[in-house]
């Protein structure tokens, strides 16, 4: 082969390469708020500060029409930026606390630690502590004890005790332990202790 035909091979080699990469990247493309392309592949932390992004009603209307859970996780972490606390804020959080996909749950859970408003989606949250599945049963005790302010937040924990899942009775007795002055190794104790208490407990969060 000849040192022309070389070049050209390995130019047609590389144009056909970018080719199948842009066509892999349009098919990869899942929503547009404000005519904004956003590709899952992104990293959804840098998007989430861009505030073209972040803009709370693009987001509303953006989760009201879409289907793809994995979007939708996007989206949630998009919206758990924004510091309204209005109602359709709380409703596009609890489609996806309801949603049938695990892993959507999930994120959405994890989601709502970074939301101002967390602590009006707690009645949303305490039936996911006895989902059916394990990670979600975990995310929703842990954004509960550790982001949710408020007395309401350590009854949500003792009524925890009586879960029929070990891995949320664990967690609520430690993390009682770690948000009290308390020490209790079982959950006959702290339901004992809270019976004393609660009527004067201060909470320190």
């Amino acid at each position: 082969m000849s040192r022309i035909s070389f070049y050209l091979a390995v130019t047609l080699t590389i144009l056909l390469s970018l080719t199948a990469c842009d066509k892999e990247k349009q098919a990869a493309k899942t929503i547009d708020i404000k005519g904004e392309p956003l590709f899952e592949a992104e990293n959804i932390a840098a998007i989430a500060k861009t505030s073209k992004y972040a803009e709370t009603d693009a987001l509303l209307k953006q989760v009201e029409k879409e289907t793809n859970v994995v979007v939708l996780g996007q989206l949630a972490t998009l919206l758990s930026k924004t510091t309204s606390r209005g109602p359709s804020v709380r409703a596009a959080f609890r489609k996806m606390l309801q949603s049938e996909n695990a892993d959507l749950r999930e994120q959405a859970l994890y989601a709502l630690e970074d939301y101002a408003g967390i602590n009006f989606m707690l009645d949303d949250m305490i039936p996911l502590l006895r989902d059916e599945n394990e990670d979600v049963r975990d995310a929703a005790i842990e954004t509960i004890s550790d982001y949710c302010k408020g007395r309401r937040k350590y009854q949500v924990m003792i009524d925890s005790l009586d879960n029929p899942y070990s891995n949320v009775v664990e967690m609520a007795i430690f993390n009682l332990g770690f948000y009290t002055d308390a020490n209790y190794e079982t959950a006959e104790e702290w339901k004992k202790w809270w019976a004393e208490n609660k009527d004067t407990f201060v909470p320190s969060d």
